[in-house]
């Protein structure tokens, strides 16, 4: 019998919090920060307080196109409203608190590396995200990491967050490719690990993951293959 040809992987694709970065520890961190910087300018009475309810807040918000790494208006109004916050607006905290996020995003040499490998043996590069628009925009502007990307599917852009099959099926109609050529990088078993659905080859990457982070209704999926981060020597397991 003629064997069946296996189609290579030409397509990777990534998710972008706690893959790509530490969302987990930017967030927190960024929080801290404008805890201090409202306490500092007599905004809150007690930074602590403020960080406990904003941080308590974000976590119970559990609906689709919000970010919780970038952050939310109603976030702000919330946790002001809360806290009989009357001093500064929910809008300015916002600002200042992206202002504070992007401070602390740096270009990553290993993410930079492993992208140029992935180029260099012709891989198409696509980020596949379950965030806002703005955010990504931010983070790609930063990073300067845009020219690596062959595409970028952000679910506020296409309407539909994974674990929805239509999110992932918008990245093999974009490419022409079935389900065997792709391989999806990401640190949520539901969400990213539904792609395995489709035939995806789903990679989960660990060093950022955080379950309190899982805000997708769904079944985990077993991942085809467990990494700890996005470098050059963990690409080159997939060429």
């Amino acid at each position: 019998m003629p064997q069946t040809k296996i189609k290579p992987i030409n397509v990777f694709g990534f998710d972008l919090g706690n893959t790509l970065i530490n969302d987990v520890r930017l967030s927190k961190d960024a929080v801290v920060d404008l805890g201090d910087w409202l306490f500092k300018n007599a905004h809150v009475k007690s930074k602590e307080v403020f960080i406990a309810s904003y941080t308590r807040i974000n976590h119970e918000t559990k609906k689709p196109f919000v970010s919780h790494t970038f952050g939310e208006l109603e976030f702000f109004e919330k946790t002001f409203d809360e806290l009989a916050v009357t001093t500064i607006s929910a809008s300015a905290s916002l600002d200042k608190y992206r202002q504070i996020v992007m401070e602390k995003i740096h270009p990553d040499k290993n993410i930079v590396d492993a992208f140029r490998l992935l180029k260099k043996n012709n891989k198409r590069i696509v980020l596949m995200s379950n965030e806002r628009s703005c955010r990504v925009d931010a983070y790609m502007d930063k990073t300067k990491l845009a020219p690596f990307f062959d595409a970028i599917i952000v679910s506020e852009g296409i309407g539909v967050e994974k674990p929805d099959l239509r999110f992932f099926q918008t990245a093999l109609r974009r490419f022409d490719i079935d389900g065997k050529e792709m391989v999806m990088f990401g640190d949520n078993e539901v969400a990213d690990g539904a792609c395995k659905q489709l035939g995806i080859f789903f990679v989960l990457v660990t060093a950022y993951k955080d379950k309190r982070w899982i805000w997708e209704d769904g079944n985990p999926y077993q991942p085809d293959h467990v990494i700890d981060k996005i470098n050059p020597e963990n690409m080159a397991k997939f060429l």
